[in-house]
Protein backbone atom coordinates (compact mmCIF):
# COMPACT_ATOMS: atom_id res chain seq x y z
CA UNK A 1 0.00 0.00 0.00
CA UNK A 2 1.36 3.40 -0.99
CA UNK A 3 1.55 6.07 1.72
CA UNK A 4 -0.12 9.41 1.10
CA UNK A 5 2.69 11.90 0.72
CA UNK A 6 2.23 15.54 0.14
CA UNK A 7 4.30 17.23 -2.53
CA UNK A 8 7.18 19.55 -1.74
CA UNK A 9 5.04 22.47 -2.91
CA UNK A 10 2.27 21.46 -0.49
CA UNK A 11 4.86 21.19 2.30
CA UNK A 12 6.12 24.69 1.53
CA UNK A 13 2.59 26.12 1.52
CA UNK A 14 1.90 24.43 4.86
CA UNK A 15 5.22 25.70 6.23
CA UNK A 16 4.41 29.29 5.15
CA UNK A 17 0.88 29.12 6.53
CA UNK A 18 2.11 27.80 9.88
CA UNK A 19 4.98 30.29 9.98
CA UNK A 20 2.46 33.09 9.51
CA UNK A 21 0.18 31.58 12.15
CA UNK A 22 3.01 31.55 14.71
CA UNK A 23 2.96 35.35 14.33
CA UNK A 24 -0.85 35.47 14.31
CA UNK A 25 -0.92 36.46 10.64
CA UNK A 26 -3.92 34.69 9.14
CA UNK A 27 -4.87 36.95 6.21
CA UNK A 28 -4.90 35.79 2.61
CA UNK A 29 -2.66 38.75 1.75
CA UNK A 30 0.01 37.73 4.25
CA UNK A 31 0.04 34.19 2.84
CA UNK A 32 0.20 35.48 -0.75
CA UNK A 33 3.12 37.72 0.20
CA UNK A 34 4.83 34.85 2.05
CA UNK A 35 4.57 32.75 -1.13
CA UNK A 36 6.15 35.58 -3.17
CA UNK A 37 8.93 35.91 -0.59
CA UNK A 38 9.45 32.13 -0.66
CA UNK A 39 9.57 32.01 -4.46
CA UNK A 40 12.21 34.74 -4.47
CA UNK A 41 14.19 33.11 -1.64
CA UNK A 42 14.13 29.70 -3.28
CA UNK A 43 15.02 30.96 -6.75
CA UNK A 44 18.00 32.93 -5.38
CA UNK A 45 18.97 30.50 -2.58
CA UNK A 46 22.58 30.06 -3.70
CA UNK A 47 23.42 33.75 -3.26
CA UNK A 48 22.53 34.81 0.28
CA UNK A 49 23.49 38.47 0.70
CA UNK A 50 22.24 41.51 2.59
CA UNK A 51 20.16 42.50 -0.44
CA UNK A 52 18.67 38.97 -0.57
CA UNK A 53 17.54 39.12 3.07
CA UNK A 54 16.14 42.64 2.75
CA UNK A 55 14.22 41.62 -0.38
CA UNK A 56 12.65 38.65 1.42
CA UNK A 57 11.60 41.07 4.18
CA UNK A 58 10.25 43.57 1.64
CA UNK A 59 8.17 40.91 -0.11
CA UNK A 60 6.79 39.61 3.19
CA UNK A 61 5.76 43.01 4.52
CA UNK A 62 4.95 44.89 1.32
CA UNK A 63 1.23 45.00 2.10
CA UNK A 64 1.16 44.39 5.86
CA UNK A 65 3.52 47.22 6.73
CA UNK A 66 4.95 48.94 3.64
CA UNK A 67 6.69 51.68 5.64
CA UNK A 68 9.17 49.18 7.11
CA UNK A 69 9.24 46.56 4.33
CA UNK A 70 12.80 45.78 3.28
CA UNK A 71 14.37 47.96 5.95
CA UNK A 72 16.28 47.41 9.15
CA UNK A 73 14.70 48.76 12.31
CA UNK A 74 15.21 52.31 13.48
CA UNK A 75 13.84 51.89 16.98
CA UNK A 76 13.87 49.68 20.05
CA UNK A 77 11.50 46.69 19.86
CA UNK A 78 9.81 44.44 22.40
CA UNK A 79 10.27 40.70 22.01
CA UNK A 80 8.19 38.84 24.51
CA UNK A 81 9.10 40.51 27.77
CA UNK A 82 12.47 41.90 26.73
CA UNK A 83 13.56 44.95 24.78
CA UNK A 84 16.02 45.06 21.92
CA UNK A 85 17.54 48.52 22.16
CA UNK A 86 17.73 50.84 19.20
CA UNK A 87 20.93 50.35 17.21
CA UNK A 88 22.34 52.30 14.29
CA UNK A 89 21.53 50.85 10.86
CA UNK A 90 25.26 50.32 10.29
CA UNK A 91 25.45 48.00 13.33
CA UNK A 92 22.34 46.04 12.36
CA UNK A 93 23.64 45.55 8.81
CA UNK A 94 27.01 44.46 10.24
CA UNK A 95 25.22 41.86 12.40
CA UNK A 96 23.42 40.55 9.31
CA UNK A 97 26.70 40.41 7.41
CA UNK A 98 28.33 38.52 10.28
CA UNK A 99 25.48 35.99 10.12
CA UNK A 100 25.94 35.60 6.34
CA UNK A 101 29.72 35.24 6.67
CA UNK A 102 29.42 32.67 9.49
CA UNK A 103 26.92 30.62 7.48
CA UNK A 104 29.14 30.61 4.38
CA UNK A 105 32.30 29.85 6.36
CA UNK A 106 30.68 26.93 8.18
CA UNK A 107 29.17 25.54 4.96
CA UNK A 108 32.62 25.56 3.31
CA UNK A 109 34.35 23.89 6.24
CA UNK A 110 32.04 20.97 7.06
CA UNK A 111 28.81 19.13 6.40
CA UNK A 112 26.02 21.20 7.93
CA UNK A 113 23.90 19.43 10.54
CA UNK A 114 20.41 20.02 11.93
CA UNK A 115 22.04 21.61 14.97
CA UNK A 116 24.12 23.99 12.82
CA UNK A 117 21.06 25.20 10.91
CA UNK A 118 19.14 25.61 14.17
CA UNK A 119 22.02 27.63 15.65
CA UNK A 120 22.16 29.85 12.53
CA UNK A 121 18.43 30.47 12.96
CA UNK A 122 18.80 31.36 16.64
CA UNK A 123 21.62 33.79 15.86
CA UNK A 124 19.55 35.45 13.12
CA UNK A 125 16.50 35.80 15.34
CA UNK A 126 18.53 37.17 18.25
CA UNK A 127 19.97 39.90 16.01
CA UNK A 128 16.35 41.02 15.43
CA UNK A 129 17.27 43.46 12.68
CA UNK A 130 13.74 44.43 11.57
CA UNK A 131 10.98 46.22 13.43
CA UNK A 132 8.59 43.40 12.48
CA UNK A 133 8.75 40.24 10.40
CA UNK A 134 11.97 38.82 11.88
CA UNK A 135 10.42 35.45 12.73
CA UNK A 136 8.89 34.89 9.32
CA UNK A 137 12.04 36.00 7.47
CA UNK A 138 14.17 33.90 9.82
CA UNK A 139 12.07 30.79 9.28
CA UNK A 140 12.27 31.21 5.50
CA UNK A 141 16.06 31.53 5.78
CA UNK A 142 16.13 28.49 8.09
CA UNK A 143 14.19 26.45 5.55
CA UNK A 144 16.39 27.66 2.67
CA UNK A 145 19.47 26.62 4.62
CA UNK A 146 17.91 23.23 5.25
CA UNK A 147 17.27 22.76 1.53
CA UNK A 148 20.71 24.09 0.54
CA UNK A 149 22.31 21.54 2.86
CA UNK A 150 20.24 18.52 1.84
CA UNK A 151 18.06 18.51 4.96
CA UNK A 152 14.34 17.77 4.63
CA UNK A 153 11.67 20.45 4.85
CA UNK A 154 10.53 20.86 8.43
CA UNK A 155 7.33 22.56 9.50
CA UNK A 156 6.94 24.26 12.85
CA UNK A 157 3.24 24.20 13.61
CA UNK A 158 1.45 27.00 15.41
CA UNK A 159 0.45 24.51 18.10
CA UNK A 160 4.18 23.83 18.72
CA UNK A 161 5.27 27.45 18.96
CA UNK A 162 6.04 27.32 22.70
CA UNK A 163 8.38 24.40 22.05
CA UNK A 164 9.93 26.39 19.18
CA UNK A 165 10.37 29.44 21.42
CA UNK A 166 12.35 27.25 23.82
CA UNK A 167 15.11 27.08 21.17
CA UNK A 168 15.99 30.64 22.13
CA UNK A 169 16.44 29.76 25.80
CA UNK A 170 18.48 26.55 25.50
Amino acid sequence: MKKNRISEQEQIEEFLSESNAIEREYSDESLEDAKKAWDYAYKNRKDITLAYILEIHRLLLQRLNPDIAGKVRDCAVMIGWSTKEKKPEKILLAELQTWIDNCKKTEKSKKITEKDVKNFHIFYENAHVHRDGNGRVGRILWQIQRINNGLPIKIIYEAEKLKYYQWFHE
